[in-house]
């Protein structure tokens, strides 16, 4: 079952730049604000035509992909189970404000990260229609915040020299892949580390015109089995160019 998806309001045949406003798509939101078809199988948000991925197995707590989300809980669970709180930002909220609807992306650190047919985090828009990207929102979620912060079971705190990266590539209709644009969520390389912990804008216009976009995910703290960092971001006010 999909989310209805909101109509693009255009003023007049000049405007053909589609922008994601969650608050503009009914969405159901269970009592901590988040996506009530979080867990459900066969379940995808869609929001102004844009379709964003996501799987699940609900019998082992799974999932990746893009989950909506409205919670406004930004504390630091590094001494609970951070599983349980994994669906929020920093900041509270999306670009409108505390409480307001963003969306969390889990990365999938075992896909082929090579095209967007394994691609865990992908974005479409109407029936494969092509598009330009235009520009993104992007933050930290606050477990991916925290980790790197304090460190966790899995992962260590960062120091420096550390880094965590999230790439943002588009595929053509002949099945091209263009980019990546790199966005820093965190970069401990520098005399002055920086953790992002607010939106943060990214210029997509050099992917160019194509058939969708997928994100990955990398990290300086690895292991034997590949990045160790919670591999979530968030993202808002996704803005496509139609023409």
């Amino acid at each position: 079952m999909l989310l209805a998806a909101s109509s693009c309001d255009k003023s007049n045949d000049y405007n053909t730049q589609v922008t994601l406003l969650l608050n503009q798509t009914p969405i159901s939101y269970d009592s901590r604000g988040v996506w009530t078809d979080a867990m459900t199988e066969g379940t995808n948000v869609v929001s102004q035509g844009l379709k964003f991925s996501h799987e699940a197995i609900a019998v082992q707590g799974r999932w990746s992909g893009f989950v909506a989300s409205r919670s406004s809980d930004v504390a630091d669970y590094s001494n609970d189970i951070w599983l349980n709180h994994q669906h929020t930002v920093m900041g509270g909220g999306g670009k409108s404000g505390e409480r307001t609807p963003y969306l969390v992306a889990k990365w999938d650190s075992t896909e082929n990260a090579a095209s967007m047919a394994g691609a865990s985090c992908s974005v479409t828009y109407g029936d494969s229609t092509e598009f330009t990207p235009v520009s993104a929102l992007v933050n930290n979620t606050t477990y991916t915040y925290y980790a790197i912060q304090n460190g966790t079971p899995q992962s260590r705190k960062f120091t420096a020299g550390d880094w965590y990266k999230l790439s943002v590539w588009g595929v053509k209709a002949n099945g091209e892949t263009t980019g990546p644009v790199e966005v820093y969520l965190a970069d401990y390389r520098n005399s002055v580390p920086v953790l992002v912990k607010d939106w943060t804008y990214v210029n997509l216009e050099q992917l160019g015109k194509v058939r969708g976009i997928y994100f990955t995910i990398d990290s300086s703290d690895k292991g034997r089995l590949g990045i160790k960092t919670p591999t979530y971001f968030a993202i808002d006010r996704l803005t496509i160019d139609t023409k």
